[in-house]
């Protein structure tokens, strides 16, 4: 119970902490998408509106300009005006005016949205159609062209209206967008009827994937065509043109804004064509932005869940963590009370509160270890002050003997001798060595009582040995702890020497090196193989080793001046020995 409460407790904390960034970096990325998609479906309906204006331009005008360059023929005027004066006319005005049916026809063939072409000549009461051939004004079907035409600036040369007419009483009105085009040769105009219905076909073809509402209004803003999905609301946005919109000229001004219509938000995309008069409008849904935006807040949806199944991760595995932590803690607070001090392992270090805890731990590890030890060394203390007490006899009863004994021999003798000189050097050696073992010797006066004890064993084994040294002669000053390598020397004569049935060497070399100071002694007795190095090592770093030679001495470099000062021993079997040992030049 109580680990689910911290592990809700860390996942909300985890969770907060970065739920504000998250949801910051989120909203910029998406206000970054929104402009980027806006941008694009902006770019694509300019382009439809640009499309749609080249689209009628290139066919009225081109289609107008083709049919004026007709007029610009003197015999063509001609025989048009026989016709529309019901004059005589010749063989060859019958071609030539069916040459104008065939290249007009093919014209308006060639564009579905073309319905008809007319072309009018000022003052006549007949006009050419591309459909119907020449007919009278006055009993065509289609009429009120005309008014239209008539009733137009004289000045404008180019403009296109909304109109319709019934052709047939059995079949609803048509809806036409008309161009008008004067001819600038003769008095006359050229007439294009555009078919609505075909035209709005056409512009769905033309509309891009946005789902934009596509209209064409004129200079009153009146709709000419629109697309499908501008058929939809047409009734919606022309009352919300009639109630802000005055004219194409306040039109202009909301290009490139959003608009509110019937509750809804449009961005508007506006082109003008001031030939013709007309405008081109391109409305795109918001909701049509907001589903460009669903994939990229999916997929930052998906990041926020994974996000969340993280945080839940690493807030049970944090929490678990810590009671694991805490259950270790407590378990080895009671072995300390207990007076089983557990071993102490490099610590696993993952965060700073694991330093603080671990060295908590370890200070308290170290404390009641520490209290353990002092116990122990008081009672060490109180067994060495008897024992203390009790040898401080010992030293004053061999000095005071071995004086007795050489007077004695001095006295059996009548001269000093060679009794006399190893009772003397058994003295100074004993005498040397029970001094103050803190304090430092030079190396020449650890070398004089070596010499001592060599003068000693020299009785003992006479040639058996020889002893040599090579030292360099500014080391002679150097400071070392006292009886260092008479230890060494004994073990190369005991266990190297004594067992030759030859005479045996043993070399003492000092030199300094790196920064260090090299002591070695080297002796070519019987030597030791792999096993007997590996039981010697173990026996010297025994601290309970009966070997009190070489043991003593490995314990001491080691105490002093660590463990890369201890003794190193190489051998071969039958061959030699070497011990050895470093100690630093400013010890």
């Amino acid at each position: 119970m109580m680990m689910r409460k911290f592990f809700l407790k860390r996942f909300k904390q985890f969770l907060l902490i970065t739920l504000i960034p998250t949801l910051l970096l989120s909203a910029v990325f998406l206000l970054f998408q929104f402009k980027s998609s806006m941008k694009t479906m902006t770019a694509e309906s300019s382009n439809t509106l640009v499309r749609v204006d080249d689209n009628i331009t290139n066919v009225v005008g081109s289609s107008a300009y083709q049919y004026e360059l007709l007029t610009y023929n003197p015999r063509l005027v001609l025989s048009l005006k026989r016709f529309f004066q019901h004059d005589t006319f010749t063989y060859s005005d019958v071609v030539l005016l069916n040459s104008i049916r065939v290249m007009l026809g093919s014209v308006a063939r060639s564009h579905d949205y073309i319905s008809s072409i007319y072309l009018y000549l000022d003052g006549f009461d007949d006009f050419f159609s591309t459909t119907s051939g020449f007919q009278s004004i006055s009993s065509f079907t289609d009429q009120d062209w005309f008014p239209t035409y008539q009733q137009m600036d004289k000045n404008k040369k180019l403009w296109i209206t909304h109109r319709e007419f019934e052709e047939y009483s059995y079949i609803p009105p048509t809806q036409y967008i008309t161009a008008f085009q004067r001819m600038s040769n003769i008095s006359g105009v050229i007439i294009l009827n555009i078919d609505i219905a075909d035209f709005e076909r056409t512009l769905n073809n033309s509309t891009s994937t946005n789902n934009e509402y596509l209209y064409i209004l004129d200079q009153k803003l009146q709709f000419l065509a629109f697309n499908a999905s501008g058929k939809q609301m047409n009734r919606q946005f022309q009352d919300y043109l009639k109630t802000y919109i005055d004219n194409a000229d306040s039109l202009a001004k909301l290009n490139n804004t959003w608009i509110t219509i019937a509750g809804q938000k449009y961005y508007m995309e506006l082109r003008s064509n001031s030939d013709y008069d007309i405008s081109y409008c391109a409305l795109i849904p918001f909701s049509t932005v907001i589903k460009q935006q669903y994939f990229t807040m999916l997929i930052l949806l998906s990041i926020f869940l994974c996000y969340c199944m993280i945080m839940l991760f690493l807030s049970y595995r944090i929490t678990e963590r810590n009671f694991q932590k805490i259950g270790d803690l407590i378990q080895t607070f009671d072995a300390a009370e207990k007076g089983n001090i557990p071993e102490m392992h490099t610590p696993v270090v993952e965060d700073e509160y694991d330093v603080i805890l671990d060295n908590v731990i370890q200070v308290y590890l170290k404390s009641s270890y520490l209290q353990r030890q002092l116990t122990e060394k008081q009672y060490q203390q109180q067994l060495a002050e008897k024992t203390a007490l009790q040898l401080q006899i010992n030293p004053h009863f061999l000095f005071n003997t071995l004086q007795t004994l050489d007077f004695q021999a001095l006295q059996i003798t009548g001269r000093p001798g060679t009794l006399n000189r190893t009772i003397q050097n058994l003295s100074d050696i004993l005498k040397y060595s029970l001094q103050d073992p803190s304090t430092m010797v030079s190396l020449q006066d650890e070398l004089t009582y070596l010499k001592k004890y060599i003068e000693i064993q020299k009785q003992r084994y006479g040639e058996q040995f020889i002893i040599y040294f090579e030292i360099e002669e500014e080391l002679r000053n150097f400071p070392i702890p006292r009886l260092l390598l008479q230890p060494l020397v004994e073990n190369s004569i005991s266990h190297g020497i004594a067992a030759l049935d030859r005479t045996g060497y043993i070399k003492v070399r000092i030199f300094p090196k790196e920064n260090m100071i090299h002591f070695s002694v080297t002796d070519n007795g019987i030597g030791l193989d792999k096993n007997e190095i590996q039981d010697l090592y173990q026996m010297i770093n025994d601290e309970t080793s009966k070997n009190i030679g070489l043991t003593n001495v490995n314990r001491r470099l080691i105490l002093q001046y660590g463990s890369q000062c201890a003794l190193h021993i190489r051998s071969k079997k039958g061959v030699c020995t070497c011990v050895s040992f470093l100690l630093p030049v400013h010890s």
